[in-house]
């Protein structure tokens, strides 16, 4: 019996450690410049496609307060509500950052990046 209730224990544990937290940005209201390379043939892999984003002052604060919090864990990055990546923190997230995503991600994302 006590063995059955350290892995309930343990499948709990492990189940709320995984939860990644999340960060949505609006490109309308939290970008101050973006940067969308569509191809780069020195890329090694040719079927991603690479958006390098500047925050506002605001943005700016909830990216540094977020993953400030997330270190050590993983973070999913929304933009307009779509989910983009997921990754783990490895250090306070600041102003600028570039983020990868496969074609298919940047077709969805790409008609709400131009409103």
């Amino acid at each position: 019996m006590r063995c059955k209730v350290w892995m309930v224990f343990l499948a709990m544990v492990i189940g709320t450690s995984t939860q990644a937290a999340e960060i949505d940005f609006s490109s309308a209201l939290d970008f101050t410049k973006t940067e969308l390379v569509l191809k780069d043939i020195d890329s090694p892999n040719p079927e991603i496609v690479v958006l390098s984003v500047t925050l506002s002052p605001e943005a700016t604060e909830r990216m540094r307060k977020v993953s400030t919090q997330s270190i050590g864990q993983p973070l999913t990055l929304l933009i307009n509500g779509q989910p983009i990546s997921t990754a783990t923190v490895q250090s306070v997230l600041g102003a600028q950052f570039r983020v990868t995503m496969s074609r298919a991600i940047a077709r969805e994302l790409l008609p709400s990046l131009l409103e």
